[in-house]
């Protein structure tokens, strides 16, 4: 059984091996449990558990050239051997032009709290009990047949870097995905819950299966809706995901491999003056927070929109410098395809500030309106002015004089900054989104966005 001195012994071994071949290094081993349950037609049909260690190696090599690998190792020779060849590897790459140095001072962290959950093992227990009241839940509200994952579990991490910095983490997690549909494909529901504390998530779990019951029996009847200018009012689900975007370009590495719109925006007003928006690893229950960043320097809660108008961007120590500013504690691994990765800026948690609007208070208006709860498939026609389209999933709804009715086949076609600049409302109801469409944990409650291109999304 692999002990937590083990992974802090595994790590001390690759830097104290590294730092004869290296100019360099930042080790970090993580020991892992994870569990998914996986249901469908309304029972469990997968429940599985898998444990795990895994040594990450960022290697600094002749200026500027780094390399990354992470493996299994269950004892010191194999923390050597992932030394060897990750240096081997790495003299072979040319140099890094995003690198340019990693944090080299030593810092007292302040801990985050509500991050780990001490009854994450006798959740394991109870876990297919909540699933199947998630289950009852929807089919309570009228839904036919019921599918989706419960995703959990904890993680402790040890870090240590040659110039320094070394610290741990514990964190324990959990995601729940349902989905809820009746006799035809297309009248369906979603519901969403995560967290860090999945003890205290029943209630949260059975409402996620009751709002996926509930919006696929709505959803019955569906037309085919017409293409046009409306209002659009996003649940968090959606919003998450469409107007996350316009966080996560406020990144110097976006902007630098022509991925962003915000390069030159800097100081502008892109959104209404009653949003902020800020990156807070520090959040109590956000599934990224954290005391440091990968290479140990201090996290901070900062504002990357003030009132509408630009502010930040998300820095680590290369880009800092770079851009000649300081580091925003963001540094992170982030994966490039085919199991590489780099060093570089990267959004903590998003968080914007809830609003004062109710769900009827949004959906008002003397505009045709709608209502979208779910959506897939957000592909961009240019990043750098923002084009995009996504096509909404699940129930989705025509608000018209006052009557709202289910429609179903079209796109939003349209701008992330021209929609990001017409946002009128948020609402009350801000909550943590994290699922497949939205992989950087996002607290946002709904929004109303004024007239947005819908099209098509069949002939």
């Amino acid at each position: 059984m692999t002990s937590l001195d083990d992974l802090k012994s595994y790590v001390d071994i690759a830097v104290d091996h590294a730092k004869e071949k290296t100019d360099g290094v930042i080790a970090r081993g993580v020991l892992s449990s994870n569990s998914q349950i996986r249901f469908s037609q309304n029972a469990i049909d997968i429940n599985k558990r898998w444990e795990s260690l895994s040594l990450q190696l960022f290697l600094i090599m002749e200026g500027a050239k780094t390399g990354f690998s992470e493996r299994s190792v269950s004892g010191a020779d194999d923390a050597k051997k992932a030394v060897d060849d990750t240096v081997a590897f790495t003299k072979r790459l040319p140099e890094s032009i995003f690198f340019a140095g990693v944090e080299d001072n030593v810092h007292d962290y302040k801990m985050v709290s509500g991050t780990f959950d001490s009854k994450i093992d006798d959740f394991s227990e109870k876990a297919p009990g909540l699933v199947n009241a998630a289950i009852d839940a929807a089919r309570t509200q009228g839904a036919k047949r019921v599918a989706g994952a419960l995703k959990f579990g904890k993680e402790f991490q040890f870090f240590r870097s040659s110039y320094g910095p070394e610290g741990s983490t514990r964190s324990t997690s959990f995601d729940l995905n349902v989905r809820a549909f009746m006799n035809e494909l297309d009248h369906s529901g979603q519901g969403l819950e995560c967290g860090t504390t999945p003890s205290q998530a029943l209630s949260g779990m059975i409402e996620a299966g009751a709002q996926a019951g509930t919006l696929a029996k709505q959803a019955e009847g569906a037309k085919q809706g017409k293409p046009g200018t409306y209002d659009i009012v996003m649940n968090p689900t959606v919003a998450a995901n469409v107007m996350g975007f316009m966080v996560e370009s406020a990144n110097p590495f976006m902007v630098m491999i022509g991925m962003s719109p915000l390069g030159d925006k800097m100081g502008q007003q892109l959104g209404p003056e009653f949003l902020t928006v800020a990156d807070d690893p520090r959040m109590a229950g956000g599934l990224a927070s954290k005391p440091f960043d990968a290479e140990g320097t201090p996290t901070k809660t900062f504002n990357i929109y003030e009132k509408g108008v630009l502010k930040s961007f998300v820095h680590n120590t290369s880009t800092a410098k770079m851009f000649e500013t300081e580091s925003t504690g963001n540094s992170t691994l982030v994966g490039l395809g085919e199991g590489l990765k780099m060093l570089l800026p990267y959004n903590s948690n998003i968080v914007f500030e809830n609003g004062d609007r109710s769900f009827e208070e949004l959906l008002e208006g003397n505009k045709p309106t709608i209502y979208v709860t779910s959506n897939w498939y957000t592909r961009f026609t240019n990043h750098q002015t923002g084009e995009f389209s996504t096509i909404p999933r699940d129930a989705m709804f025509l608000i018209e004089k006052g009557e709202m009715k289910p429609i179903k086949n079209v796109r939003i076609s349209d701008s992330m900054l021209r929609m990001f600049a017409n946002i009128t409302a948020l609402g009350n109801d801000r909550r943590q989104i994290y699922w497949w469409e939205v992989d950087t944990p996002t607290f946002i409650p709904s929004v109303r966005i004024a007239d947005c291109r819908i099209t098509a999304a069949t002939q």
